[in-house]
């Protein structure tokens, strides 16, 4: 019987092995867990045929999705792939996928070896969307390396559209770049809010006013710090080329707020108006609203470490349909 393994380091992708066993219950699925505080969800999930305690278990099985931090990776998939001669699929998740697929082209020496990179892209507020889960509806972003059979393939599509995810290819530097300005970029600033609040001798007193928003806007800085560096190592080009305009950004509103500059008020209407476009899929340009074929239309968990789940959401789904200048700003004078 052909077994689907998965190497798991977050809660994230624990819910994909639910979802995927869930539409295919005859799979039999195995797991190996990098992180022992999904130990209990493993269990009592009862998803799981087996649970592994050593890697090298996994060697004989037909498809393993590996989910680990960069840092371990390449370590991970050399283990999986020794002296094996078994046909598997590896189905790497985490983010670098340039450095990913350049390793597999390289490294990979067999044809019984296959790869692909790959990037579920969720919904963090499924639960207010009214959709039967965070992965309905959405985007499976796919990266093949060119050690891929056509079965695998096929095999692997079949397991993506089972949970109502849409296959989506784009190439890895393009994936890299959107990470970059859309997950590194929002965690190296929340780094910096919660560094220069700590080191200011207010902070014991600032602290007790630092709650919701200060929360959810530094809750990045809860990233595992030589993973994030690992990650920026990997995507060095673009995290400088987004971080620059990130901060060209801040120092415009720096500008605005010393000169007490009336145009202060537009900068965060516009700001305002961006938000809101976004959490109604608009993306296109500012003079022409239809929604953009922009994968970041559907990037919810690119940025999603920053979004709560907005208790304007069902508003906005029941009058989506309604006005199409919903993400306009009703100025009050």
């Amino acid at each position: 019987m052909s077994i689907l393994s998965f190497i798991l380091s977050s809660e994230q992708t624990f819910e994909l092995a639910c979802q995927i066993k869930k539409q295919n219950n005859n799979i039999d699925m195995h797991v190996f867990s990098l992180d022992q505080k999904l130990d209990e969800k493993i269990k009592k999930s009862k998803v799981f045929t087996k649970v592994h305690k050593k890697l090298k278990d996994l060697r004989s099985h037909d498809i393993i999705f590996i989910d680990s931090m960069v840092k371990y990776r390449e370590k991970i998939f050399q283990q999986i792939i020794e002296d094996n001669d078994k046909d598997i699929l590896i189905v790497d998740l985490s983010p670098a996928k340039d450095k990913s697929i350049e390793w597999a082209n390289n490294q990979i020496k067999t044809e019984n070896i296959n790869f692909v990179s790959a990037y579920p892209i969720i919904n963090l507020n499924y639960k207010i969307s009214n959709i039967e889960s965070m992965f309905a509806e959405q985007k499976f972003l796919l990266m093949p390396s060119k050690k891929m059979s056509e079965n695998f393939f096929k095999i692997l599509i079949q397991i993506i559209e089972s949970i109502e995810m849409e296959p989506y290819f784009i190439e890895a530097v393009e994936f890299d770049s959107y990470y970059a300005a859309t997950n590194v970029i929002p965690k190296l600033i929340s780094f910096s809010i919660m560094k220069y609040a700590e080191e200011s001798q207010s902070w014991p007193e600032m602290s007790k006013f630092a709650k919701q928003d200060f929360n959810y806007s530094t809750i990045g800085s809860l990233t595992d710090p030589e993973e994030l560096f690992e990650i920026i190592n990997h995507t060095k080009e673009f995290s400088s080329h987004w971080y620059s305009q990130a901060n060209n950004e801040i120092s415009k509103l720096s500008e605005y707020i010393l000169n007490k500059d009336k145009d202060l008020s537009d900068y965060l209407i516009k700001g305002w108006e961006s938000r809101m476009r976004w959490e109604l899929g608009v993306t296109g340009s500012t003079d022409n609203v239809s929604p953009s074929s922009n994968i970041l239309s559907s990037g919810e968990s690119m940025a999603g470490f920053l979004v709560s789940e907005n208790l304007m959401q069902k508003k906005i789904d029941h009058e989506k349909s309604k006005s199409k200048d919903l993400w306009k700003y009703k100025r009050t004078k």
